[in-house]
């Protein structure tokens, strides 16, 4: 099997309109590993394409995270998107879901011990559904995004995301730190 990625004689790289968005056809996609240990995922669209490494990522990871399902190549290029996860053949899918379980990986914090603010910087020492972690945020609103009424996504220095599902429940200082970026 070939995987060096070809394009089609009738296509070349001059035709394509960049902001095309193009859906696949479920059943011509296919994502596997080459062997167990290797971490690149491939792809083969049935009867066109093949590349050695694709990423994927979700269109709406937090409000519809089973549709549109985007594929891009090595050079962040747009290959297209599946419109349903479930759409896809069992070893596609679950190739699919493992890389973006690692992708969207965002433990959700249950509560907080404590928080405290200097320089701009928030330390958070806090219990999530993973295990204790005490995670440091540089500039909070930069790295802060409102997921809903009360509902937070915090992005730590070392890009680790952590979810605040009602920021109202931790009370406190907790709170008040919560609240200024909402």
């Amino acid at each position: 099997m070939n995987f060096e990625p070809t394009i089609p004689n009738s296509e070349t790289t001059e035709e394509r309109n960049p902001f095309a968005i193009r859906f696949l056809e479920p059943s011509q996609v296919r994502l596997f590993h080459s062997d167990p240990s290797d971490a690149a995922i491939r792809l083969t669209l049935e009867g066109e394409l093949s590349w050695r490494s694709v990423r994927i990522a979700r269109a709406f990871p937090f409000s519809d995270p089973e549709a549109y399902i985007g594929l891009r190549d090595e050079e962040d290029e747009d290959i297209g998107i599946v419109r349903d996860l479930k759409s896809l053949d069992a070893e596609s899918r679950a190739v699919a879901t493992a890389a973006l379980d690692r992708r969207y990986f965002t433990p959700k914090v249950l509560k907080v011990h404590s928080v405290s603010e200097k320089s701009g910087s928030a330390t958070f020492d806090v219990e999530t559904d993973r295990g204790p972690v005490r995670f440091v945020v540089r500039s909070l609103r930069d790295n802060s995004f409102s997921m809903g009424p009360n509902r937070l996504m915090l992005v730590d220095s070392e890009g680790g995301r952590y979810e605040f599902p009602d920021i109202t429940a931790y009370g406190g200082k907790a709170y008040y730190v919560l609240s200024k970026v909402m």
